[in-house]
């Protein structure tokens, strides 16, 4: 087991209400490892395609297989 630090940036669809978000964040994180802290670093607007990204660090638990 190890302890790793990575940053993501996910699509935020327009669909997702804020309330959701947590929820969604954590099932992309789950893909990398097991979160032990994570946090919402930065917001980007793209108006044209109505989307947004966001920009996540976090540390993840680690299995080593």
């Amino acid at each position: 087991m190890k302890i790793q630090f990575i940053e993501i940036q996910v699509d935020w669809p327009c669909e997702l209400s804020i309330f959701e978000l947590r929820e969604y964040v954590l099932s992309k994180l789950d893909k990398h490892g097991e979160p032990l802290r994570w946090a919402i670093t930065s917001l980007t607007n793209y108006s044209e395609e109505k989307i947004q990204k966001v920009n996540i660090e976090a540390v993840l638990i680690i299995d080593d297989d």
